[in-house]
């Protein structure tokens, strides 16, 4: 496996042709060298690329990579390999990602990453510990959201019946079988939403800068965990008392509240917040004055009442 220091993208046309559409293949470009940077960081392997010369026969694009250690280049190309054409287990029918994985998951995803690492340092690797990392490294957020905009690219591009990753040499030679991706299957690699599960806070602290004191769909504007942010409120009971009971608001004036952040990943597959919005309305903070709301105390017997339930049957 030392020997491996190189790879080739091959795109398969339905033409004779050689030609590629430079916009196409710039895009396509940029994706795989994000899903080769984000992976090299997270196997902690230093790497460098240099683009060799071009072969025709549809269109191939070789790199060469460049290490102190030249073993794991070979395993972080090999990873590459298994990245690109392994499809990601996620449920792209759901209107959101279910990409919030458990400790459990978690953990044992980390595992497999520093087993490799620690097999690369004593110069004995296996196979299965190089799929377990790369499997691993797969369910890196950033690099679904750079592999999915990779087959998004080329999906466009119609006259692209598949893609070949190989392996290479130092001579350019192929170290194992080209692996081909169909056409076919390039949607089995793209996201369908860009949709995150929301995270709850439900005993958020918003310091109200500024309510909304009438009809209409107006953002509440408001200061949490020190930074500004716009939020809907939903809380209809609380906002109709504030419209119709004209509940005061002054100068530090605070709620604490359930606060649901909206969220969903970006082009370059970092998490961003796109909005918030209270569901309920706990208390109303005036300095040393707290006032719980009537659905806040429903909401803590709620949530006290499905605790003692799950504890309950938890126990069995």
């Amino acid at each position: 496996m030392n020997n491996i220091n190189g790879f080739e993208l091959h795109y398969y046309f339905s033409d004779k042709s050689h030609e590629i559409d430079a916009f196409v293949r710039n895009r396509c470009e940029a994706e795989l060298l994000g899903i080769i940077i984000e992976a090299s960081h997270i196997l902690e392997i230093e790497v460098s690329l240099i683009k060799d010369v071009y072969n025709e026969g549809g269109f191939r694009d070789i790199w060469k990579a460049l290490g102190d250690n030249q073993g794991s280049i070979a395993i972080l190309l090999t990873i590459i390999q298994i990245i690109i054409s392994v499809a990601p287990h996620l449920n792209f029918e759901s209107k959101e990602l279910e990409l919030e994985e458990k400790r459990l998951a978690i953990e044992e995803k980390r595992l497999n990453i520093e087993k490799l690492k620690q097999e690369i340092e004593n110069g004995k690797i296996n196979s299965k510990a190089v799929n377990e990392a790369a499997l691993a490294v797969s369910s890196n957020l950033k690099i679904i959201k750079r592999k999915s905009n990779f087959y998004s690219r080329i999906e466009e591009y119609q006259k692209v019946t598949k893609i070949g990753i190989t392996i290479l040499d130092e001579k350019r030679n192929p170290v194992a079988d080209e692996v081909v991706v169909l056409r076919s299957d390039f949607y089995k690699h793209i996201l369908g939403t860009n949709r995150l599960r929301s995270e709850e806070d439900d005993k958020a602290i918003i310091e109200i800068i500024s309510p909304v004191l009438k009809e209409g769909r107006y953002k509440w504007k408001g200061v949490y965990k020190d930074a500004p942010i716009s939020f809907e409120m939903n809380d209809h009971s609380f906002r109709d008392a504030v419209l119709i009971d004209n509940i005061p608001f002054r100068h530090g004036s605070k709620i604490v509240c359930a606060l649901v952040a909206h969220r969903e990943l970006d082009e370059a597959g970092n998490i961003k917040v796109t909005g918030y919005s209270v569901t309920t309305v706990l208390e109303k903070i005036d300095g040393d004055t707290v006032t719980e709301t009537i659905q806040g105390k429903k909401y803590r017997h709620a949530k006290k009442l499905s605790k003692s339930q799950s504890d309950l049957f938890g126990s069995w």
